[in-house]
């Protein structure tokens, strides 16, 4: 039995998705796929008669959400197995574009369940399927629909009930140089009562590929989530991921998000706050270069008691770069004593760049707490004169200030290590760009 499905041409369309249900029957237990089949078919109509984007992208938007071109793209699935090497080391799993890089030993935290969404499902479907689509329903939007439509791999976390981790968790996710290949990954985490656990979701690797995941996140009594992600993919990819946590009471769900690649990054991250005392956090950042289109949604909707949730995004583009910032907070009745804050600001690093943030309340409880602010702005010159003034060149002083902008969202992630290397890796998208601010 092939461990790896031959490479399809992929098209959003009927004739693929036969294809596509074909290569699953003939790899059988070497598949990622998890979706049944009539799911597949309903989504990909939901994606083929979804409406048009509300609101609009901002003027010199280069990618129409509604006719994404998909020519040259290819779709696969397979797994293979891998040494584990040396060492227990943090809990992690590969995938190397849709191939899941399996072990061939368990390593990591014996307590905790990491695995191929696939292989989980075999193991207990039943308790793969009552998650699966509860948090992110397919119809959610247009990607949504897609990712699901033609789901090829996946991740499958469980942190039982008390379980607190000192290590961090880790997601990779990689493509080839030069590969072209169309990933459709589907992320489930459950932690039980009381549980802690830390995620990294790295995405990273060369080549044009296009990703449209899905991340759902089931936090019990008391859990708590922190969720980072690092997305440095290269600049020709097209990267769409929805995450979304469902929070039961007193849990705490926090969102840290670094879009720092890919030709177009579009990320949603949404919490239900469902139970009485929970919580959402949500630290975010995108460096928007070149040609690049960055996209960042955030929703919190409370919908119990006493619950709180609060946001800070940065957005910064220069050259020709594009972003778009939009808050979505939704306080229903009867949630009193709950709070909200949305902060987000925007800077413009260059005459041809373009930012706009649009923040939106939405409120049906009498004692509540709701705020927001959006700011679009450049580099202020008094600010540069005075740091030009202690000795220091026009152009560190831009850079120094472009830095400590992002600081308010880069202070939020969890562990100074962390922290550092997201400074790093924005420090060097500065490097990339000639003569950032005069352009």
């Amino acid at each position: 039995m092939p461990p790896i499905a031959d490479p399809l041409r992929f098209q959003p369309a009927a004739r693929t998705l036969a294809a596509v249900l074909h290569a699953f029957d003939e790899l059988g237990e070497g598949g990622g796929g998890v979706v049944g089949a009539e799911r597949r078919r309903l989504a990909l109509d939901a994606y083929l008669h979804a409406g048009p984007e509300r609101p609009a992208p901002i003027a010199g938007w280069r990618h129409p959400y509604a006719a994404l071109p998909f020519r040259d793209l290819t779709w696969s699935t397979g797994r293979v197995n891998v040494p584990a090497g040396p060492g227990a080391g943090a809990a992690g799993l590969v995938h190397l574009g849709a191939v899941h890089l399996a072990p061939d030993r368990r390593a990591g935290d014996p307590r905790i369940t990491i695995g191929s969404l696939a292989d989980a499902r075999r193991a207990d479907p039943a308790r793969i399927d009552a998650l699966l689509g509860s948090i992110v329903a397919p119809e959610a939007d247009r990607f949504v629909a897609l990712a699901t439509a033609f789901q090829n791999c996946g991740a499958y976390v469980e942190v039982p009930a008390g379980v607190v981790l000192d290590a961090p968790i880790q997601l990779v996710w990689s493509t080839r140089p030069g590969e072209t290949g169309a990933v459709f990954p589907h992320t489930l985490l459950r932690l039980g009562a009381g549980a802690q656990a830390t995620v990294y979701e790295r995405r990273l690797g060369e080549g044009d590929a296009f990703v449209a995941g899905i991340v759902e996140a089931d936090l019990g009594p008391g859990a708590r989530l922190d969720y980072v992600v690092i997305q440095t993919a290269d600049d020709g990819a097209r990267v769409v991921v929805h995450r979304a946590a469902r929070c039961a009471a007193g849990a705490t769900a926090a969102w840290h998000v670094a879009d720092l690649g890919a030709a177009l990054a579009r990320s949603t991250i949404a919490v239900e706050l469902a139970g009485d005392r929970a919580a959402s956090e949500v630290n975010a950042l995108f460096f928007a270069r070149g040609f690049q289109h960055a996209d960042l949604a955030v929703r919190a909707h409370h919908d119990a008691a006493a619950t709180e949730s609060r946001a800070i995004v940065r957005g910064a583009a220069t050259e020709r770069g594009r972003g778009r910032i939009r808050g979505d907070i939704a306080i229903g009745g009867g949630c009193d004593r709950s709070s909200a804050t949305f902060r987000a600001a925007g800077l413009l690093l260059s005459r041809d760049a373009s930012l706009d943030v649009t923040p939106a309340l939405e409120i049906a409880s009498d004692r509540v707490s709701a705020f927001h602010a959006a700011t679009i702005g450049s580099l202020d010159e008094e600010h540069l004169f005075y740091v030009q003034s202690r000795g220091i060149t026009r152009r560190v002083a831009e850079r120094m200030m472009a830095l400590a902008f992002c600081e308010a969202a880069i202070a939020g992630f969890p562990g100074d290590a962390l922290r550092d290397e997201v400074r790093t890796l924005l420090d060097e998208r500065l490097d990339d760009v000639p003569d950032t601010f005069a352009s």
